[in-house]
């Protein structure tokens, strides 16, 4: 036990350090560092890191109480060192105090006596004033949000203006949940209901999602099988957006961001494997995904383009499709619970940047859109500048183009996803779900 438990922390310690280091995203990395560990090390590793993401702002704050250096001037393998230690002394009962330190120390074996000292002093004083661990005395609200739900201080602002203080925290607070585990059926090789009986004989717990009719909880258990054919992990929310295009079978659909792969093979199994899909990304290795998740689903309607959408695309006419989707790339502050080193990546500016390359994006592949063809435009995020506003944008310039209500578009029931203007936008602190957004153009 012992070993396994020092190969988890050891695989977690070297997962935070090239995150730290900007290098490597969390999620991708924690795959291949994870392969060959056993389910309970595998499980411990994945759980340091999300919880060390996670509340990375809280447990500085609680290290800082009692430090004597701060944890900005910290070199960061002993800062993550600390946060492993910490972590795990202040949110896993189950994790005895001694082995939480102790084998925090000797993640720092080769870094010195000095270094290794200093953590072993440090997370004791942790562990023997636990109740003196506190949150910012006298602080603003939203500092106190920022460090109690270990979000940036910008961030929570935004939110306090657009929702109030109390809906701001109530969604930094859902970000800090971990994430449904959901999967969408594959209908071309199988039905919802054969797959829940599957998964339940299998030893999960599965039920029906709430408004997907393609989507399924999974409960319990252990890991799923990334390889099943009969099913693509993936959130109810990013199944909706291809419901809301809903694209008929036999006919010709755009994804021109598609990679890696989820939405546009759920689209091919919507038209029934029958029509074509012109699927586009600029990176020839993320389109591989695609194609290999095709092969695996049993889609066979699918080609791919390495290409920036941005510009026009040499290969096709104008007006030639009847279906688009423009699941743009964006900031991504609507999955933090599923990737929360976004929220540390991401700074205030980067969403006008973002909402530059949405804009272009959007303009461009309107010219491909057949009269009478509908364009949905995503993204996984809520901020305005990159949701409405680029909409609003397009709509003034292009007066050909109406806004459709997306409650029209989408499965029964899914009314209270859909705000006043007509967007799908649901929240995770409302909807149990992903933070995303969809309008439904049509062309006139």
């Amino acid at each position: 036990m012992e070993g396994k438990r020092k190969g988890a922390r050891q695989t977690a310690f070297n997962v935070l350090n090239r995150v730290e280091g900007g290098d490597a995203f969390a999620d991708i990395l924690l795959m291949k560092e994870t392969e060959g560990l056993s389910a309970l090390d595998a499980g411990l590793s994945t759980e340091i890191v999300y919880g060390v993401l996670r509340w990375k702002m809280r447990l500085d704050n609680a290290i800082d109480l009692f430090a004597s250096i701060r944890t900005k001037k910290l070199e960061h393998r002993v800062l993550n060192a600390l946060r492993i230690g910490t972590y795990q002394l202040l949110f896993l009962d189950r994790v005895p105090s001694s082995a939480a330190i102790n084998e925090s120390v000797k993640l720092l074996r080769k870094d010195g006596a000095r270094k290794s000292g200093f953590v072993n002093a440090l997370l004791r004083k942790i562990d023997s004033e636990r109740p003196s661990v506190r949150l910012p005395e006298d602080a603003a609200p939203e500092k106190r949000i920022s460090v109690e739900f270990s979000h940036p201080e910008w961030l929570v602002r935004r939110w306090a203006l657009r929702y109030g203080l109390a809906e701001a925290e109530a969604l930094c607070k859902a970000n800090q949940e971990p994430p449904p585990r959901v999967v969408r059926v594959n209908t071309l090789v199988t039905a919802r209901t054969e797959l829940m009986e599957s998964l339940a004989a299998a030893g999960f717990k599965a039920a029906a999602s709430v408004y997907s009719p393609f989507a399924v909880e999974v409960i319990g258990g252990g890991p799923l099988d990334a390889l099943d054919r009969r099913y693509y992990i993936q959130d109810e929310a990013s199944q909706l957006v291809s419901t809301l295009l809903s694209p008929e079978p036999g006919s010709k659909v755009l994804d021109a961001c598609s990679a890696p792969g989820g939405k546009t093979t759920h689209l091919a199994q919507l038209m029934e494997n029958r029509g074509s899909i012109l699927a586009l990304d600029k990176s020839i290795s993320r389109l591989k995904s695609v194609e290999s998740t095709a092969l695996r689903l049993g889609v066979g309607i699918i080609r791919t383009e390495a290409v920036d959408a941005s510009s026009p695309l040499a290969f096709a006419k104008e007006g030639s499709f009847d279906y688009i989707l423009v699941d743009a790339p964006c900031t991504g502050l609507g999955v933090v619970r599923r990737s929360p080193d976004i929220k540390y990546r991401r700074r205030e500016d980067d969403i006008a940047s973002a909402a530059l390359i949405q804009s272009a994006l959007l303009m461009n592949l309107s010219c491909y859109l057949k009269k009478g063809g509908v364009l949905v435009y995503s993204t996984c995020t809520f901020e305005p500048e990159e949701t409405e506003e680029v909409v609003g944008g397009f709509l003034e310039r292009n007066p050909g183009f109406c806004l459709e209500d997306a409650a029209k578009a989408l499965p029964d029931g899914c009314a209270p996803l859909v705000d006043e203007k007509g967007f799908f936008r649901p929240l995770p602190h409302k909807h149990g779900m992903d933070g995303f957004f969809g309008a439904r153009l049509r062309k006139l």
